[in-house]
């Protein structure tokens, strides 16, 4: 298995960070992924910088799960080794509790061994469990995480009924996302920071969570996170601010961001690597990632099959991409910037799909990006392949990482063929590269 940073940042954690501050609770903080950490510099494990901040976390291979001991796959825990973890919660001090946060459900396994770990250095404090795999799968949290108490949910009403668990009955009675930033100041040099300018998706793809995890669509206001994007400079020194919104440019909301930094003159390098909507990409969105130096452009192609796209949710048409793509070219972006996603192995994919988009790519020059499709618990894909029989609600999350098994579903591609394909989108940016 293996895991990259590229801009991971607990952005939930920082934002309960901030939250538990404003309700005159002290926090400490850990990021135990953080590869700039001063501890883990100082333990010899710090990895070199590549482009724009990202780079290899510190591996470690491990004993494999009984659920892949057949599989012939290493398998690895990413970021602190044990003894800095270690050394962390001992810095910690007394404390009441332990907030845990989770993302993808098939890195369950890591929630579970942070905890175990927690629970010998901090014996008898509870440990609570929020976020994305707490949230979609919350019996299987309560089973096998080890945690206390799970806080599925998205905002501040986990962290509402953590504080209750804890005996503190504290309300935060205030738009949270309108009044709060996350909290950057238990980081000594992180070199980047991923901020979010909206919430929620106004669309609703098949193979997606986004709508399972909020409700709507919402924009902040621009002054407020201009004044952050500001502030976190000016103290922190960044090289590179990070987008990760679902929908960053529905509505006039990133807009109205984008002219406040261009007023402000507020320099650095920015990116939006998490798939923006092609149908909001107009010439004047374009003019403004130029002029605020965009360096990281992922369009959301996904399907080149114009029922596939209208199957999963109608997100893009190839027309809209062509224009999208036309007007980063007219404002003065090139392949270096601009690259478009590209799912392999969405049930009732044919690998001339990939092949088409590829194609795509290669004729407007736009480097391809491989995104394998993976079920997420929930989703409308998750609950037909269910439905199908593909396999059982009660499966191992670990298994559904499509770098374990990536054709679970009849007709899915076999591991030669996904290579194959990574291959010719790789053979295809180095064509555009020159080299």
């Amino acid at each position: 298995m293996s895991a990259y940073d590229y801009w991971l940042k607990p952005l939930g954690l920082l934002y309960i960070s901030s939250a538990l501050k404003h309700l005159g609770i002290e926090p400490f903080v850990i990021d135990c992924l953080d590869r700039n950490d001063l501890e883990l510099v100082s333990f010899g494990a710090r990895r070199g910088d590549r482009l724009f901040g990202t780079g290899k976390f510190l591996e470690e291979e491990i004993p494999k799960p009984h659920s892949i001991a057949l599989i012939p796959r290493k398998f690895k825990r990413f970021g602190f080794p044990e003894e800095v973890m270690r050394r962390k919660l001992e810095k910690s001090g007394s404390v009441d509790g332990v907030f845990v946060t989770s993302m993808m459900t098939y890195w369950h396994y890591g929630v579970s061994d942070t905890i175990r770990v927690i629970r010998e250095e901090k014996p008898g404090i509870p440990i609570l469990l929020g976020g994305v795999y707490a949230t979609l799968l919350p019996d299987h949290a309560r089973q096998y995480s080890g945690a206390d108490f799970v806080c599925p949910g998205t905002g501040m009403k986990p962290l509402e009924k953590a504080l209750g668990y804890l005996g503190l009955d504290r309300k935060l009675q205030f738009d949270w996302f309108e009044t709060l930033d996350p909290d950057y100041s238990f980081y000594a040099s992180p070199h980047y920071a991923v901020l979010v300018t909206s919430l929620g998706c106004p669309f609703r793809c098949t193979y997606c969570a986004s709508n399972s995890l909020w409700n709507g669509f919402h924009s902040r206001d621009s002054v407020k996170t201009a004044s952050y994007i500001q502030f976190l400079l000016e103290t922190k020194h960044l090289s590179d601010v990070v987008f990760f919104d679902d929908a960053i440019l529905a509505g006039n909301g990133f807009k109205e961001l984008m002219r406040e930094i261009e007023n402000r003159r507020i320099r650095t390098r920015f990116h939006l690597p998490n798939g923006v909507h092609a149908r909001f990409l107009d010439m004047e969105t374009a003019d403004l990632l130029f002029e605020n130096n965009f360096k990281t452009i992922k369009i959301g192609l996904e399907t080149s099959d114009p029922e596939m796209q209208n199957a999963t949710g109608g997100k893009v048409s190839l027309r809209e991409f062509y224009r999208a793509v036309e007007n980063l070219s007219r404002a003065g972006f090139t392949f270096r910037e601009v690259s478009a996603y590209i799912m392999v192995n969405l049930p009732g994919q044919s690998e001339s799909d990939i092949l088409n988009s590829l194609e795509v790519c290669e004729k407007l020059g736009v480097n391809p990006s491989i995104n394998e499709f993976t079920p997420i618990p929930g989703t409308v894909q998750w609950k037909d392949l269910v439905d199908r029989g593909m396999f059982s609600e009660e499966i191992d999350p670990l298994l559904l990482n499509n770098s374990i098994l990536p054709h679970w579903w009849e007709g899915g591609f076999s591991l030669k063929t996904v290579q194959r394909l990574k291959e010719a989108a790789w053979s295809l940016r180095r064509k555009l590269s020159g080299e």
